[in-house]
């Protein structure tokens, strides 16, 4: 089923409105005219009536007096009466009506008729009295007035019909489109006010702190995607508060651990040389136990050290200057780092193109990739296994995307989110501190990089960090810019 979009529906509307005014107001100007026909008709049966009633009146005279003007008269309006007569059976002939009433212009003319001949046969006012036709004129006359009256009548009888037939199509059309704009108004709040209201308070929402996505189904149109663009905007903004209050926790966390391991280095310090001094001195043979305890605290002291020393680097602010380097070297160096890291039976194998220059602080850079493959290493448990580093460029092509994937044990869903914190490490504490993920991170922000992850229980993870490529100034002359960043 095909779904139209928010302007072909305003235009649908619009049409259909259109379409339904065209042929109200067309139906309007046919009963107008028939209203028209019917009021010049009532007038013309009314000045016919206004005529008969004046034969009538100067016949009454004529037969009192015996006068030639009365005659006259009467003559004159019959006259008049034949001019006006035809018109009225015009009209009458377009519409159903008594047969009597289309006798008018034959009585007409027979009342001619009769009244001349009366005139020829009575020449005084004694003959006229006396005279049979007299009564046969005076029946003709009143057949007249009898005729008009009652066209009078018919036609006021048809006009009323209209009316009362006008005003019940006239309230059918006001209830038709007083539901046409019920329907409209509906479709139009369904369609786009509920939505924007929707759209309204999910905003709302999203500025009291609330991230909830909207219920979006798959129809197209304009409104719901804007609703999709919503809730994505929705879901960038929830990633990016964890990713402040990520930034917020580590920086935090290392005040903390800078004040903290400045107050322990300095035991530790004299804890291992007070040990060392002891080891040189005992006679190992004669005390093995305390040779082997002093041993014990020599090791956990240097575990110690390193703790410190990670929690230093950690918290401590740097100048990172960044500089052209291509990843093949960069991730060559990392493999002769770790090489006597692999595993028996696990694979470490590289895919990174030639033409692919990060700008970047390759010392740091090298820190924090070296840390990504030790973890990918050390989540293999149990061999065959293999660490894959891959890189490719973003379709934007201004920034580079490395891929560090591991066929390990995986990383249970509620400890993705811990993932880069300080001290977080499912690992035992001969193998991991909790740092290097945390330093990693913070090596790549720095950078104005980024790093996330993917896993999934018992079927590895992957990790992607993308850092910014190297981009060659555009003119040789161009002073190059500052690239140094200081860390925060």
């Amino acid at each position: 089923m095909f779904s139209l979009n928010l302007r072909q529906k305003m235009i649908g509307f619009f049409c259909l409105h259109l379409f339904c005014y065209t042929i109200i107001v067309l139906t309007f100007l046919e009963d107008f005219d028939i209203f028209t026909d019917d009021v010049a008709l009532l007038i013309h049966a009314g000045n016919l009536s206004n005529i008969c009633l004046e034969i009538r009146r100067y016949e009454k005279n004529y037969f009192i007096g015996h006068s030639n003007d009365d005659f006259a008269k009467v003559l004159e309006y019959i006259d008049k009466a034949q001019h006006f007569a035809p018109r009225v059976m015009d009209d009458l002939q377009t519409m159903s009506q008594p047969a009597h009433l289309q006798d008018i212009s034959a009585t007409l003319f027979q009342y001619k008729k009769n009244f001349l001949e009366l005139k020829e046969q009575c020449s005084s006012a004694t003959e006229l009295a006396a005279c049979p036709l007299r009564e046969k004129v005076r029946g003709l006359g009143q057949e007249l007035v009898n005729i008009s009256e009652d066209l009078i009548l018919f036609e006021q009888q048809k006009m009323n019909s209209f009316i009362v037939a006008f005003k019940s199509r006239l309230t059918k059309t006001i209830s038709f489109l007083v539901l046409l704009l019920i329907f409209t108004i509906t479709i139009l709040y369904i369609s786009i006010i509920r939505p924007l209201k929707k759209l309204e308070k999910a905003a709302t929402a999203v500025a009291d702190g609330t991230f909830s996505p909207l219920p979006v189904d798959k129809k197209k149109g304009e409104v719901h995607s804007v609703m999709r663009a919503f809730n994505k905007m929705v879901a960038d903004l929830e990633e990016q508060q964890k990713r402040l209050f990520q930034a917020e926790k580590l920086s935090s966390i290392g005040t903390l651990a800078s004040g903290t391991a400045h107050q322990i280095n300095n035991p530790l310090n004299n804890i291992a040389t007070s040990c060392q001094l002891a080891l040189a001195e005992i006679d190992r043979q004669q005390d093995p136990f305390v040779a082997r305890m002093l041993e014990t605290i020599n090791q956990e002291t240097d575990r110690a050290g390193k703790i410190v020393r990670g929690l230093l680097e950690f918290s401590r602010e740097q100048t990172f200057t960044l500089e052209p380097c291509a990843l093949t070297a960069l991730v060559d160096k990392v493999k002769q780092l770790v090489a006597s890291e692999v595993p028996a039976g696990v694979e470490l194998c590289t895919t990174i193109p030639e033409d692919i220059i990060l700008q970047i602080n390759v010392h740091k850079t090298t820190e924090a990739l070296l840390n990504l493959t030790i973890n990918a290493l050390q989540a293999i448990s149990e061999a065959p296994g293999l660490v894959a580093i891959e890189a490719e460029k973003d379709a934007s092509r201004t920034n580079a995307v490395i891929t560090i994937s591991d066929t390990g044990r995986g990383i249970d869903k509620e400890n993705l989110q811990k993932l880069f914190d300080p001290f977080f490490t499912t690992k035992n504490a001969e193998k991991g501190t909790g740092l290097g993920l945390a330093v990693a991170y913070g090596i790549i922000k720095k950078q104005k990089g980024s790093i996330r992850v993917e896993s999934e229980k018992g079927k590895g993870s992957r990790f992607f960090v993308t850092l910014p490529l190297h981009r060659p100034p555009e003119k040789r002359d161009a002073p190059r810019p500052d690239t140094t960043i200081q860390e925060q």
